[in-house]
């Protein structure tokens, strides 16, 4: 079993912020035996990032995505694994609650356009987000070419939010590899590479 995540976001291409996202996942993952073979970033464009999800999921057991799921027009992540299932969005009304009870506790009216945040490709999972307004999104994918299937999770991009939907929601679905990873760190000084080697 092996993993990729995704990065979505233009400001991440762009160079203005950096991704720590894909770093930290990758370390988590590799406590549980799990290896990353891939880190894609890609800007919030719909047909470039169905791409990114599809050659992911056909190449990967695990695919992690971070961004895109805020309620503004450049958030197309939910769009994108619609687009990619080839399932229409609909509507789950927990989720609406939750984001309704999110701005009623900070005392703030909630602006129509955070609606779309409680919704889902049909067929998918919505996991909840207990310190922001994004729902995260769980899917399974079979593979006709593959005997195991793809698992597929969206979670915010605000490191915060998602570091907790990856340790309470998304780590629990997750079956380890049959090894664990272990790392470590020499720094060493004077030699070049090669000669380290």
């Amino acid at each position: 079993m092996h993993a990729e995540i995704i990065a979505v976001g233009t400001e991440l291409t762009s160079g203005v912020k950096l991704d720590s996202n894909s770093q930290w996942l990758s370390l988590e993952l590799a406590e549980i035996g799990i290896p990353v073979v891939a880190h894609t970033t890609v800007s919030d464009d719909l047909d470039a990032m169905v791409g990114a999800i599809r050659t992911a999921a056909e190449r990967s057991d695990v695919v992690l995505i971070t961004g895109g799921l805020g309620p503004t027009l450049d958030d197309l992540t939910r769009d994108a694994l619609a687009g990619f299932l080839g399932k229409p969005l609909a509507m789950h009304e927990p989720s609406l609650e939750h984001v309704k009870q999110m701005f009623s506790r900070r005392n703030r009216p909630m602006p129509e356009r955070n609606v779309v945040q409680a919704m889902f490709p049909e067929g998918s999972e919505p996991l909840p987000n207990p310190r922001g307004t994004a729902p995260g999104v769980w899917v399974v994918v079979p593979r006709p070419t593959r005997l195991s299937p793809c698992r597929i999770a969206a979670m915010p991009g605000i490191p915060s939010e998602m570091k907790v939907m990856f340790r309470q929601q998304v780590l629990r679905r997750l079956d380890g590899g049959d090894r664990v990873i272990r790392r470590a760190r020499i720094n060493c000084f004077g030699a070049g590479e090669s000669q380290i080697e």
